[in-house]
């Protein structure tokens, strides 16, 4: 399945639903960009990732440190398995999980 990109129900919302992967990537990394740029901060649901690689952990990792880095939130709202199941395999420990949003959102 494709990597499919839509915005959430709120402004800072994307919401990536299909593979995460190296074929996606691209893609996702244009729309993370072009959502990050005007906006205080980006919230991720990725409820509806059904595969993740090391190239879309990487874009994960990449889209959180230039938030950072820009003075900007970033979270993830709904962890799922493959993301997690792909940072396990990369060997990512604490200190290298992505921030997730708080649990009343």
């Amino acid at each position: 399945m494709k990597l499919q990109i839509n915005t959430g129900p709120d402004s800072n919302t994307l919401r990536f639903a299909g593979d995460l992967d190296i074929y996606s990537v691209e893609p996702a990394r244009e729309a993370l960009l072009a959502h990050l740029a005007d906006r205080p901060g980006i919230e991720l649901d990725l409820e509806g990732v059904e595969t993740c690689d090391a190239a879309g952990m990487q874009l994960l990792l990449a889209a959180h440190r230039s938030a950072v880095a820009a003075g900007k939130t970033f979270a993830i709202r709904t962890p799922v398995s493959a993301i997690e199941q792909c940072g396990q395999a990369l060997g990512l420990g604490p200190e290298g999980r992505l921030p997730q949003a708080p649990a009343n959102l």
